[in-house]
């Protein structure tokens, strides 16, 4: 199984990060002066790309963003039958919980696992990470399909929650990490995007890949109250709830920047979207051109689409993938 450190980094800074700039355009050219919520329709094709991890010849020097592009994105699997398929045994999954902003190992945390996103109803009790390696050890049933985290630290952090994960295979498995977003991250980061959150609104984020697990990039993403297809129009699949404010993350900073600096994806695939009403459905979506003939013909697709819900003052994160019936 794969929980990427990015599909929680956006989460956790979009927790933090709050506001917009004026100016730009929906998903057809706005009317002057109306307030760009990043979703300008890209200006290129999907693409695929792979993290290249640390630099070798520094080793203790930490990079988030050395990335590669592949070439297109691969969407094959777009619009097909889910390969999921239920667990057949208990599977123990071993990782340590971190602070986004700065890594630091996060002691003390209360992490449950759910069973798609009912997480009001977690399969066991709370396991704590290890007050000094942070460890933890999460038991996942067997007959699991997707599944989800909580992560809670009411003294020192925002509720997170991490949608939409899946089991790869029985055995035991190792995960890089877990984050949680601490109250002083998201007190301070507001600034990098010249706002400040406002208190009660909800945060959605995540990272989206292909059908390769690979990184996309040159998407647009928003948050509907009605969903969509993989035939929907935009005009038929968004409704944009109100207030929601969409970003993407520099690939050279490796945090979220203004629209006026990147108005679609980067190579890491990651987006927040932030300053929405709490709501007890809403489908974060996922926009953009499969092939560069799409691009050519401004045939914009519905490629990514998870239903969840807004709630007030907490992170809700997940990894994305292509849209499946």
């Amino acid at each position: 199984m794969r929980i990427s450190s990015t599909a929680l980094s956006f989460v956790w800074v979009a927790t933090v990060a709050c506001g917009g700039d004026d100016g730009g355009s929906a998903p057809t050219p706005d009317a002057p002066g109306e307030k760009d919520i990043g979703f300008t329709r890209p200006t290129a094709s999907l693409k695929a790309n792979h993290d290249l991890g640390d630099d070798p010849s520094t080793p203790n020097v930490v990079e988030k963003n050395r990335w590669e592009e592949l070439g297109p994105a691969n969407l094959g699997c777009l619009g097909t039958p889910s390969a999921d398929v239920p667990s057949s045994a208990e599977v123990t999954i071993n990782t340590v919980v971190r602070d986004f902003q700065k890594g630091e190992l996060a002691g003390g945390y209360e992490v449950t696992a759910f069973a798609n996103q009912d997480f009001d109803n977690p399969f066991g009790p709370a396991v704590v990470s290890d007050l000094t390696t942070a460890e933890v050890a999460i038991t996942i049933p067997a007959g699991t399909t997707r599944f989800g985290y909580k992560i809670v630290n009411r003294e020192f952090a925002l509720d997170t929650l991490l949608l939409n994960q899946k089991l790869d295979g029985t055995n035991p498995q190792v995960v890089d990490k877990i984050q949680s977003v601490s109250t002083q991250t998201a007190t301070t980061l507001p600034a990098l995007i010249g706002v400040s959150r406002s208190p009660g609104t909800g945060i959605l984020a995540g990272a989206i890949r292909d059908c390769d697990d690979n990184e996309i990039s040159n998407f647009i993403a928003t948050v509907s109250s009605t969903p969509g297809t993989v035939t929907s129009t935009v005009e038929e699949a968004v409704t944009h709830l109100p207030g929601v404010d969409v970003y993407y993350f520099s690939p050279a900073g490796g945090l979220p920047v203004r629209h006026t600096q990147e108005n679609h994806g980067t190579k890491d695939g990651l987006f927040m979207a932030i300053e929405m009403q709490p709501t007890p459905t809403a489908y974060i979506q996922v926009w953009g051109y499969p092939t560069d003939a799409d691009l050519a013909a401004d045939n914009l697709k519905l490629v990514a689409q998870l239903q969840t819900q807004v709630i007030a003052d907490v992170v809700i994160t997940g990894s994305y993938e292509p849209l499946r019936p």
